[in-house]
């Protein structure tokens, strides 16, 4: 993000949020957080880093409305169901956590038990979790109350999938990795965000970028747009128009010196032949 070069351009410091775009991505993940929300399911949206898997799951909680369920430990990789034992009391009732294992195991159930919509555990950055945690997470799920089960949907967001290898979590779960924009879609946030206010970029400079093969991400589109934009404000230009998004996407190429025509090239003499040379010289 180059949030001075964005204000040059007459830009917020960022542009894309709350922009809302309609992918192929996101209506898919949607599908499966409302299957969280309404039948307590356990999903993976798996992508890369910058396709969008945040982003899309957070829009699709927002339009569902769950109750919903968030760990705030950082350190994905040392979260337990201890952890998220303890989220979900806090998120979803003015309950402090017991301090023994099965009181507080009771205690989440009663809690789950008693809510008149199905929560969702949404982690992030997922594929970190040990797989001790995942498993938890079907233990979780298996609890039951008054004859109802599950009492709880799972969405977790990462690179990969933890529970590939957890046979018994795998077969209970359902996944969907997210491709990326396509050409149509990126043109569209491209020029929805950065063209708001006034043009900054032409549509004929948004087609470059967007057909760029390192343009597969949001994340790695927003990057090619801030450096044509401070490729436009270098040149002292208002818009990023195609040459300036040709010149950051195919840089001229630094070429070696190209071999006379008639004249052979000479060797560089070995160590040898120098040496040599000066024993006569001498």
């Amino acid at each position: 993000m180059d949030i001075l070069t964005r204000d040059r351009m007459g830009l917020p410091p960022d542009p894309w949020s709350g922009l809302e775009i309609g992918t192929a991505d996101a209506a898919r993940v949607a599908v499966l957080v409302g299957a969280a929300a309404t039948a307590g399911a356990m999903v993976w949206v798996l992508g890369p880093r910058g396709v969008g898997k945040t982003r899309a799951v957070r829009e699709a909680l927002r339009r569902t409305e769950p109750p919903l369920v968030e760990p705030l430990r950082l350190d994905r990789e040392n979260l337990h169901l201890g952890d998220i034992q303890a989220a979900i009391v806090r998120d979803l009732s003015d309950e402090r956590p017991r301090r023994s294992g099965e009181a507080r195991s009771g205690q989440v159930r009663r809690i789950l038990g008693g809510q008149r919509r199905t929560p969702v555990l949404f982690v992030d950055e997922a594929h970190a979790l040990h797989h001790a945690t995942v498993r938890g997470l079907k233990r979780l799920r298996e609890l039951s109350w008054q004859g109802r089960s599950p009492l709880i949907g799972v969405v977790l967001a990462g690179q990969r999938d933890a529970a590939a290898r957890i046979a018994e979590v795998a077969l209970r779960s359902d996944r969907v990795t997210m491709a990326g924009p396509t050409r149509e879609e990126a043109s569209r946030a491209l020029l929805g965000a950065l063209n708001a206010r006034r043009q900054v970029i032409t549509p004929e400079a948004a087609a470059r970028l967007v057909d760029d093969d390192r343009a597969r991400t949001w994340l790695d589109l927003q990057d090619l747009a801030d450096e044509c934009m401070a490729r436009a404000v270098a040149r002292g230009a208002e818009t990023v128009d195609e040459s300036v998004a040709g010149a950051v996407l195919a840089p001229p190429s630094i070429r070696t010196a190209a071999k006379r025509p008639g004249r052979a090239n000479a060797a560089a003499p070995s160590d040898e032949a120098v040496a040599a040379r000066l024993a006569e010289a001498s």
